[in-house]
């Protein structure tokens, strides 16, 4: 205890009060930079980045030497060297790790020093932000100028709130944006000169790299799912009880090690789709965790981490709470060398989680994770992946949810957003994640305000208040609407709001006085634009045609629009494909159909041939009440979806419709239509709607004929999407095939407010069921045959609709030339 006192009193002594330094003095210094002989990469690069930066801010001219020259004077010491352990400067370095640092006045000199990865370089830009130096996006930047610098006394040490900072956004790749902004994901360009990152391989959904199908699926079935009774080697997963996909997957991953040195995460991850293993052995594991398909997952991925972390203890194992897997098991728990990333998916992202009631089930899987493991990430989702130019509301979100991360323990953070540049407020977005971080207490309107100033410049203040009115989307009563906003989805706009948006763009544009500025701007209004062009691509009924609202000028306005994107550098519209498949679709969609109308006291129905015989609208006439769920623009493949249909299928699991080809037959007296269908394979369908009287009741029959020279497989499924009122009120009532009863009530309190069950032939509903809601006395009625009928699929959303889609399958047959398959359904609505 003495030498201690002494040591701290020498150190007084040596310095005396903390002052402010002059680090220069109208346009000149007295300052080196000192760095050690040994520099680090990344410690060699924050010395030449604070010699250019304070060239810049001040004019003089900053000299960098190395420790071993004897520097004196005035001097400011990077990393630890010779001079810092001489002047014995109490720097935790033990506790800074690799990323953290510490920023000092010792006497006359300036201390930046930290980690030699990354922590040094970190300091020396957040010093350089003290100065007043923004690199808000990676061709947006602010260096001030002052020629004479002065340094207050500083005395603070930062470590990251997260070890893995990841902003998966492509304004976020850049080299230099990216070390300093602090994040340290693999998705940017860092390399040694920034003390490189952290690198995964493979990133993530890796079971098919594991053990490929390709490879293995022939004389070994049994490595994969077994779903619906069959083994399955597309868009599946693994068996994961089977010991030898263990042991395949064991050598797997000490090969990708060996192969890649430079990577310190192995993913170890479920695929992008469903179909967990259905097997004896996997469902057991579950039953024996609680019911959580993580269950299996977990335990697999432990024993493969506890396999590789015996000669490799350096190294992570990533795995996913993904979808089916997100509920964490009731007892087996994550080996200290498995990183779990859970991936919130089905959250709404319009407001912070601990507030929003749709989000309650997420917070519960989050607290439950992070209470059996102090390993856990979050990959987060940013960006209307079907969309990427739609805006998005989530900065209050933001503001709460990566501080909610950090106090529950998470240790790392993938934030998702548009990862193709040129997204709706896809460059503030990155910038403001990035900030938080590294420090999940920052204040994230003060980095909104800094980021229009530097980024619009001239143009910063209507540019903010358009981002008021897309906040305004999210917020809660009376400030704002309080929509909520998931990640394929999207909030509406409401006429009056987007007119006003286009004001302040126009504002804005008027206002930019530079080529970066006008092209930052422009950006923003394609994002309107795009919306505009959704907006009037919804389709209307008119003059018996069913057809978008916009079609005459639509086409026009689309290829300008492209023309624009172009000039504006956005290459992608979302992810399900390149530009060029949302520009055909887009285009293609541009056309107006003929509508068939049946009706009848009690029911009006438009049918729509040319859309796969698609009934679009049930219209309840004692109440002008819409009972069919109405699709919209921002979903893929619209306006080819929802309503009332018929397809025809190979298979129940994992297969496409058939292609089917249908026109009118015949017609008799709008009470009943006869369509006829074909398809390329042969199959031939005959479909016959039909009003019962003046009930509200409409009745199908579909049967299909295998009209080709081979046997076909064909099963048949009948798809009501209703749309029964609020989904916090409905339930789905119906008796099973095994006499018992089923009451679901689909939204529960702290639950999903999405879901889908499978009721195979026994539990299915023994010939009717039923969507009721209560509370406007409204009850959609499904029947069937029971004879016709294998199992049946329940579906329902309450994501920006309150869609209950309903759907009964026939049996599945091998067709010879010939032979047919039926199924019958009949469609009626009761109000009390």
């Amino acid at each position: 205890m003495k030498r201690l006192i002494l040591t701290a009193v020498a150190g007084l002594l040596a310095y005396g009060r903390p002052a402010t330094l002059t680090l220069a003095a109208n346009g000149r210094t007295t300052y080196t930079i000192v760095r050690a002989k040994e520099a680090s990469p990344s410690e060699l690069r924050a010395a030449s980045e604070l010699q250019t930066f304070l060239n810049q801010i001040t004019g003089a001219r900053f000299e960098v030497v190395d420790d071993s020259a004897g520097a004196k004077g005035n001097l400011i010491l990077l990393g630890r060297n010779r001079i810092t352990d001489r002047l014995r400067l109490s720097v935790p370095f033990d506790k800074l790790g690799h990323e953290g640092f510490a920023l000092k006045t010792a006497g006359k000199h300036l201390v930046i020093a930290g980690g030699r990865q990354r922590g040094t370089m970190y300091g020396v830009y957040a010093f350089l932000e003290k100065l007043g130096c923004r690199w808000v996006a990676p061709d947006a930047a602010r260096i001030p100028k002052i020629s004479s610098l002065k340094v207050p006394p500083l005395d603070e040490t930062q470590t990251p709130d997260f070890e893995y900072r990841e902003v998966y956004m492509g304004e976020a790749f850049d080299k230099d944006w990216a070390a300093r902004n602090k994040t340290n994901g693999q998705s940017s360009a860092l390399d040694d000169s920034t003390g490189g990152k952290i690198q995964y391989f493979p990133f993530v959904h890796s079971f098919y790299s594991i053990v490929p199908p390709d490879k293995y699926f022939k004389d070994h079935p049994e490595y994969f799912s077994l779903i619906d009774g069959k083994r399955r080697g597309e868009q599946a997963q693994l068996c994961l009880t089977n010991p030898d996909v263990l042991r395949i997957s064991i050598g797997a991953v000490l090969g990708w090690i060996k192969q890649h040195p430079e990577a310190t995460i192995f993913s170890v991850s479920q695929n992008d789709y469903g179909g967990q293993c259905e097997c004896d052995n996997c469902r057991r594991v579950e039953q024996e965790e609680g019911g959580s398909a993580a269950g299996p997952l977990l335990r697999y991925v432990n024993a493969v981490a506890e396999a590789v972390g015996k000669p490799h203890p350096d190294k992570l194992i990533d795995t996913l709470a993904y979808f089916y897997s997100e509920t964490p098991p009731a007892v087996t728990r994550p080996r200290r060398n498995v990183r779990v990333r859970m991936c919130p998916i089905g959250a709404c992202n319009a407001h912070p989680y601990e507030k929003c009631p749709h989000n309650a089930y997420i917070v519960n899987n989050l607290k439950a994770w992070t209470r059996i493991t102090s390993n856990v990430y979050v990959w987060h989702y940013n960006a209307n992946f079907s969309h990427f130019l739609l805006p998005v509301p989530d900065f209050d979100e933001l503001a709460a949810d990566v501080p909610m991360y950090k106090r529950h323990g998470v240790a790392g953070l993938f934030m998702q957003g548009a990862y193709a540049a040129g997204s709706s407020d896809g460059a503030l977005r990155a910038y403001v994640i990035a900030r938080l971080l590294w420090n999940s207490k920052s204040d994230v309107w003060k980095a909104v305000d800094e980021f229009h100033d530097v980024y619009y410049g001239k143009a910063a203040q209507p540019m903010r208040a358009y981002l008021e009115l897309v906040r305004n989307m999210a917020r809660p009563a009376p400030q704002g609407e309080g929509q909520h906003w998931w990640c394929c989805r999207a909030p509406a706009f409401a006429g009056a709001q987007l007119a006003q948006a286009n004001r302040l763009l126009t504002q804005a544009m008027a206002a930019a006085d530079d080529d970066a500025t006008r092209r930052h701007v422009l950006i923003a209004q394609m994002s309107l634009r795009y919306l505009e062009l959704r907006r009037d691509q919804q389709f209307v009924v008119r003059d018996g045609r069913y057809e978008p609202r916009g079609l005459d000028s639509l086409s026009g306005r689309f290829n300008l629009f492209l023309a624009d994107a172009e000039r504006a550098g956005i290459r992608h519209l979302g992810e399900d494909g390149p530009k060029e498949m949302y520009s055909k679709q887009f285009l293609d969609s541009l056309k107006s159909h003929p509508v068939v109308t049946l009706k009848n006291a009690a029911l009006k129905v438009l049918v729509v041939p040319e859309l796969n015989g698609r009934v679009i609208s049930i219209i309840d006439q004692r109440t002008q009440r819409e009972l069919l769920n109405q699709p919209v623009p921002v979903e893929m493949n619209y306006p080819g979806r929802s309503g009332l249909s018929v397809s025809a299928y190979a298979d129940f699991v994992n297969a496409p419709a058939y292609p089917v080809r249908w026109e009118v037959s015949s017609e008799s007296g709008g009470a009943a239509l006869t369509l006829v269908g074909t398809s390329p394979n042969g199959l031939r369908l005959r479909r016959l709607l039909r009003l019962a009287g003046d009930e509200a009741r409409l009745q199908t029959e579909t049967v299909v004929e295998n009209g080709g020279a081979d046997p076909i497989d064909v099963t048949l499924q009948s798809q009501f999407d209703g749309a029964p009122g609020p989904l916090e009120d409905a339930v789905v009532e119906f008796r099973a095939v095994d006499g018992k009863g089923v009451r679901k009530k689909l939204i529960e309190p702290d639950g999903q407010p999405a879901g889908e069950e499978n009721y195979p032939s026994g539990q299915r509903p023994a010939g009717e069921w039923r969507a009721v809601h209560a509370p406007s006395g409204l009850t959609l009625v499904h029947a069937f045959p029971p004879e016709q009928a294998d199992r049946a699929t329940l579906a329902f959303s309450a994501k920006n609709s309150s869609r209950v889609t309903m759907s009964v399958w026939s049996p599945k047959r091998r067709l010879k030339p010939g032979e047919q398959l039926r199924l019958e359904s009949e469609y009626s609505a009761m109000q009390r």
